[in-house]
């Protein structure tokens, strides 16, 4: 008879010890997951995007590529100006598609040409704009 109050024991030690260090691993999981927070929110602001012009089987409507010029020559003034440090234009597609993808010094610049480029192309069929790192 006694074997069965040992097991009852050794279980209830056992429960206790889970109800004691499972608030500890918790809160050692959630500092890890915080540090890892604030590391990604360093590098999450991108110094660079890129504006593309698309197609739907019909080639680059012409508004399309109107956008994708201007964005070309606001972009040449701000390499000029020395705030866009690279600046990649490469065809993506068969029927005109293109990548005008821009790298800046800062990413006090990138959001100000970011902004300008968004609000001029808002609205225009196949045209997009996505933050992200320009290819090699």
């Amino acid at each position: 008879m006694s074997i069965p109050q040992n097991t009852s024991l050794i279980r209830f030690l056992a429960w206790l010890l889970v109800l004691l260090v499972l608030p500890i691993a918790l809160l050692e999981v959630g500092v890890g997951c915080a540090q890892l927070n604030a590391g990604e929110a360093k590098v999450s602001t991108p110094l660079s995007f890129s504006v593309y012009a698309l197609s739907r089987g019909k080639g680059v409507p012409e508004q399309a590529r109107l956008v994708l010029d201007q964005a070309r020559q606001v972009l040449k003034v701000g390499q000029d100006q020395g705030k866009v440090k690279r600046l990649v234009d490469r065809r993506i597609g068969l029927e005109g598609e293109t990548q005008l993808c821009a790298e800046f010094s800062d990413a006090q610049a990138a959001d100000r040409f970011f902004n300008e480029l968004h609000h001029f192309s808002r609205g225009v069929d196949l045209v997009d704009m996505k933050k992200e790192s320009c290819p090699p």
